[in-house]
C-alpha cells in the first residue's frame, strides 16, 4: 500500500496503520469508536482500490 494512504490513515485519532500486520487497528474500544472515521478510511480504501476485509472490533485487514 502507498505511503500517502498510510499517512492519511494515520491522521485519524481512533484509528492507526500497523505496518508489522497490515492492518488498520482501533484504538478504542467498540462504543468509543468514532464511525466517522471508520468510514472516512474505508472510503480511503475503496477510491484506492485497497483490498480489505474487516475484522473484529472495527479493524481493518489490508489483503494483497
Amino acid at each position: 500500500m502507498a505511503e500517502q494512504i498510510i499517512d492519511e490513515i494515520n491522521r485519524f485519532t481512533t484509528f492507526k496503520f500497523d505496518k508489522k500486520n497490515n492492518r488498520v487497528i482501533n484504538l478504542r474500544t467498540n462504543e468509543h469508536t468514532d464511525i466517522d472515521e471508520f468510514l472516512g478510511i474505508q472510503h480511503l480504501l475503496d477510491t484506492n482500490r485497497v483490498h480489505h476485509t474487516f475484522e473484529q472490533n472495527f479493524e481493518i485487514q489490508i489483503t494483497k
